[in-house]
């Protein structure tokens, strides 16, 4: 069975202010979560009996391995799960290759530019390129190209380790705040395996790392493995900061932050260092990203908001959408732009999209009875990853939202529906244990629910091995007794 160790606070009551103020965070996020999943299944296309079935399945699958091979966790477990996720992603970039197409063509022949060319030219390259947002995008990907040689793989498998970086955080953080190992493994296994992040490994773009750098911040406020509140607290905010940098267009961590501290005040109260973390917080924040941002601008004449492009309009039509593509849009095309042999072809043209989608459907629905669930035992740590969400959604409503921007919001679902994966698997296990029997060890007896699900199941599973025997002999249903 499972080590569940409570490694938080005991939750506030709901009915008491600080459980009613966490009600705003939990509900609207809860909302947005069903939203997410209405709008997947809506889409032409995307619910198909085969693909959804092997995704939602493969899910299921993932967390009842999980639960037979490392019930207990362990950090071998955590080192295995890294190098799957850096080895999974370098095999598809490396095989299924993604060349880059618009922007993301752009920002990678400026890269180029930039790393054969002298500091004191980027300045005067970034100006006739007219890529002055993914300036800071093309000087990370200059120096890789510098170090590794100029080519793809330079920027792709940094890019992999740096997801596999991200599956590993999510592991620690969904421990720490279901205070299970095995929750914990089944998030960076989720997150491992998902279809939507392997087939854009290839992608030319810093979102592995921003996505990494994001999980950072809320390991270190949330686990802080650093000695002293304020250290960790100054580091998440550096960590933010150099995110933020990266990708002005997502003004997410410092706006969550502070909508956690606002809604968790009340359970504060006696929380004396909260000023200091609070300046700690801020002061890595600006720090990194002034000072970092300023080292841009004196290299190429660009500012740190030079990529953060407002667009809102006032149109509900134009929210709705731009909250979609943010949220319920996990098929980035460009993973399926390149054609090449049939197979390929065939991927791209039948499954891609219906298995991308459907996995991050069973995402969003483990995520939404994670989220419900939480609602009764909310301590203020849980809260921090809503905050990210909801930060998301209101920057996506303000910015020009780039569809595969929304690889930060996977972590998410997968800490949030590790542990109810967690109960499926336990589920299963019980209703598959023996009953009883000679040299059998007895299991528990099964809760009524539990029993009628394996009722339900094994009178379905017996009618269609007596249909396959029935079709077997004959056909048609009649059994016929040939005379020897």
């Amino acid at each position: 069975m499972d080590q569940h160790k409570r490694l938080l606070r005991p939750p506030e009551e709901p009915g008491s202010p600080a459980g009613r103020l966490r009600l705003i965070v939990l509900l609207p996020a809860a909302l947005l979560l069903l939203l997410a999943a209405a709008g997947i299944c809506r889409e032409a296309g995307t619910i198909r009996l085969l693909y959804t079935g092997a995704a939602l399945g493969g899910l299921y699958v993932l967390a009842l391995l999980a639960r037979l091979l490392a019930p207990q966790g362990g950090r071998l477990w955590l080192a295995l799960l890294f190098v799957g996720a850096v080895v999974l992603r370098a095999a598809f970039a490396l095989k299924w290759t993604v060349w880059p197409h618009g922007e993301y063509l752009t920002s990678w022949n400026l890269a180029l530019e930039l790393s054969r060319a002298g500091v004191g030219e980027w300045s005067g390259l970034i100006q006739n390129a007219g890529a002055a947002g993914a300036a800071a995008q093309a000087v990370y990907e200059s120096l890789l190209l510098r170090l590794f040689g100029p080519n793809l793989a330079s920027v792709q498998i940094p890019g992999a380790v740096w997801s596999g970086v991200g599956c590993l955080l999510a592991a620690l953080i969904g421990e720490k705040l279901t205070g299970s190992r095995l929750a914990g493994l089944i998030a960076g296994g989720m997150l491992a395996f998902c279809p939507t992040l392997l087939f854009s490994a290839g992608v030319l773009t810093v979102m592995p790392l921003y996505t990494a750098l994001l999980l950072a911040g809320v390991w270190l406020l949330l686990c802080r493995p650093c000695p002293g509140a304020w250290l960790n607290h100054a580091l998440a905010g550096g960590a933010w900061g150099l995110g933020q940098l990266l990708l002005p267009g997502l003004p997410i961590p410092l706006g969550a932050a502070v909508l956690w501290l606002l809604i968790t005040l009340p359970g504060r109260n006696r929380d004396k260092t909260l000023a200091a973390q609070i300046g700690a917080l801020a002061a890595g924040f600006f720090g990194v990203w002034l000072v970092l941002g300023g080292l841009l601008w004196l290299l190429t004449g660009v500012g740190p908001l030079a990529g953060l492009a407002l667009s809102w309009e006032g149109s509900l039509r134009q929210l709705a959408g731009k909250l979609r593509t943010q949220f319920a849009s996990y098929d980035y095309s460009w993973a399926r732009l390149d054609r090449g042999i049939p197979l390929r072809d065939k991927i791209i043209d039948n499954v891609m999209h219906p298995l991308l989608q459907s996995y991050a459907l069973g995402l969003l629905l483990l995520a939404l009875w994670g989220t419900l669930i939480t609602v009764k035992q909310a301590g203020r740590r849980e809260l921090l990853p809503y905050a990210l969400l909801l930060a998301g959604a209101a920057a996506a409503a303000v910015t020009a939202a780039d569809p595969i921007a929304n690889g930060w919001v996977l972590p998410l679902l997968a800490i949030w529906g590790a542990a109810p994966a967690g109960k499926l698997a336990e589920w299963t296990l019980l209703m598959a244990a023996p009953e009883g029997g000679k040299g059998r060890k007895k299991a528990p007896p099964l809760p009524m629910p539990l029993w009628v699900v394996k009722l339900v199941v094994s009178v379905a599973v017996y009618a269609i091995m007596l249909a396959l025997v029935l079709i077997f002999f004959t056909g048609n249903g009649v059994f016929i007794y040939e005379a020897f």
